[in-house]
């Protein structure tokens, strides 16, 4: 929803892109979010384009708040997309599986993140596996320069389950937080570009 305000200038809703190392969870995340099923669509169960969905959540205010998603691919072919989605996004979420720290596309997506400065919060993804070691992500972020709250850095850190839904209300009351910390707007009154 956009308020807005005298001068043509109106809030508007973020653009929240989703990255990490392949099968580490971004398109189970996105679904759960969704309440669909994209994954069993992608071939090899792998994203293979990006993807855009808008979602509405409410609020701790009881405001429905609309939040546009993009998935990336994760496989380390398609890099290029990856700079293209975070190019648009206002903010990301790098995703970690639980279970195989941060690999070689984590970086890469990290890199390209912190590039373009763009704001981020990690989600430490597949907490309720049996291989899940959350203590041994968050030491495998930090001596990769990731630095999250409470090991050094400012950069949100929510565990999560994708499959089973585990802290997706909290990770999506951090997303808003950011976005409400970041202002974002847009002049109703230009023309558009592209």
């Amino acid at each position: 929803m956009t308020k807005p305000t005298t001068s043509g200038v109106s809030s508007r809703q973020p653009v929240i892109a989703v990255l990490g190392h392949v099968d580490h969870g971004k398109s189970s995340l996105l679904d759960f979010i969704r309440k669909a099923n994209v994954v069993e669509g992608e071939a090899g169960g792998i994203t293979q384009r990006i993807s855009a969905y808008e979602v509405h959540h409410k609020d701790e205010k009881g405001e429905m708040r609309a939040i546009t998603f993009l998935d990336t691919p994760g496989h380390e072919a398609f890099q290029s997309m990856r700079e293209r989605g975070v190019e648009i996004a206002d903010i990301a979420i790098l995703v970690v599986s639980a279970e195989d720290q941060v690999k070689a596309q984590t970086l890469e997506a990290w890199k390209t993140i912190d590039a373009r400065k763009l704001p981020y919060v990690v989600a430490i993804n597949k907490i309720d596996k049996g291989g899940a070691d959350i203590q041994k992500t968050k030491n495998s972020l930090v001596e990769n320069g990731i630095y999250i709250e409470g090991y050094g850095g400012d950069v949100p850190c929510v565990e999560i389950s994708a499959k089973q839904g585990t802290g997706i209300d909290s990770l999506l009351e951090t997303l808003i937080l950011l976005v409400d910390m970041h202002n974002l707007t847009a002049n109703l009154d230009t023309d558009a570009t592209g």
